[in-house]
């Protein structure tokens, strides 16, 4: 297992082998997807009751419509249980994600496999220990670089944050608040903030992908995708603002036809315009995940895949919806 040094063009590839992967089984990356949303509704509905249970005592109390905190009223709940949705994600996800990979590997070797496919890794408690422990690696990794950044940037930080008060402060009691300024210290700490969380995220993912599709440790996983990720960090900063790009003019001009539709269809009866809302945006949400976890694969295969050896797939791919 050892670093690629990746040509530009191939990284581009990746994007047209994720839509051709997901246009190879269709039914199978949706019915995953609807997998996928079930179980992140299923952990994440009790956090989502206490908020909307606590955010509505706050407004009754008149607590949302004073001035200062924003977390003024009794939060307490809310933030035991987003704890434990943290706790149960960082114990859960790990073999679904998995399960993700597993089932773009399998489908780019010409398996016919379903949505259940990433419930499998859930079957292996050493394949869901490692994943868990590539996850608190990652956590780990992701704080103390983070924290350190933070903290070489806090002094540039700090000053925005007592610009900010003091404008909010100007606002309250009636005066004209000062002009907004942004010194060259934070403008660095900000987009260098953005660059440093995607070369965290890159490595995270590709790191994840590898200790999905093979027997290796999560240190040895994270050092290796370090290694990939840094030989081809610029290449791979340029691919992801191209692609970011047009992806994101593609999804905005997609959005303006569909919310024509969906007012026009609104003019008929309001229900019909919800439904139309649901049923046109629906595939759109859902085609994310395919293609966000089919191209992490084909980063993965393109990074570190390619140069080691093929490691057999235990689990059989007869589940199927």
């Amino acid at each position: 297992m050892s670093a690629q040094n990746v040509k530009i063009e191939s990284m581009f590839g990746w994007v047209i082998e994720s839509f051709k992967l997901v246009k190879k089984n269709f039914r199978g990356f949706i019915s995953a997807c609807m997998v996928t949303l079930v179980l992140m509704i299923f952990f994440c509905a009790p956090m989502m009751l206490v908020m909307m249970n606590t955010m509505g005592d706050m407004h009754a109390g008149g607590a949302m419509h004073a001035p200062g905190s924003p977390f003024a009223g009794d939060m307490t709940m809310f933030f035991i249980f987003y704890a434990i949705t943290i706790v149960v994600s960082l114990l859960m996800f790990p073999p679904m994600l998995i399960g993700w990979f597993k089932l773009c590997q399998n489908i780019d070797k010409g398996i016919s496999v379903g949505g259940f496919e990433i419930l499998k890794p859930y079957r292996d408690m050493q394949l869901w220990w490692r994943g868990i422990s590539f996850a608190l690696l990652g956590l780990v990794v992701n704080l103390l670089v983070l924290g350190l950044f933070a903290l070489a940037f806090s002094g540039a930080i700090a000053d925005f944050v007592h610009q900010i008060e003091a404008q909010q402060m100007a606002v309250l009691t009636g005066a004209k608040p000062a002009p907004p300024s942004f010194p060259i210290g934070f403008m660095l700490g900000y987009f260098g903030f953005i660059f440093v969380s995607m070369f965290l995220q890159l490595v995270y993912m590709v790191g994840f992908t590898e200790i999905s599709l093979r027997p290796t440790s999560a240190t040895a996983a994270m050092k290796s995708a370090v290694e990939a990720v840094l030989k081809n960090a610029l290449k791979l900063l340029l691919v992801m603002i191209c692609v970011g790009i047009v992806f994101y003019i593609a999804f905005f001009i997609i959005s303006i036809v569909l919310v024509l539709i969906i007012g026009l269809v609104s003019f008929i009866h309001p229900v019909a315009g919800v439904i139309a809302a649901v049923a046109l945006f629906l595939p759109l949400m859902l085609m994310l995940y395919p293609l966000m976890f089919s191209g992490h694969y084909f980063m993965w295969k393109g990074l570190l895949g390619a140069s080691a050896p093929h490691v057999p797939n235990t689990y059989d791919s007869t589940l199927s919806v």
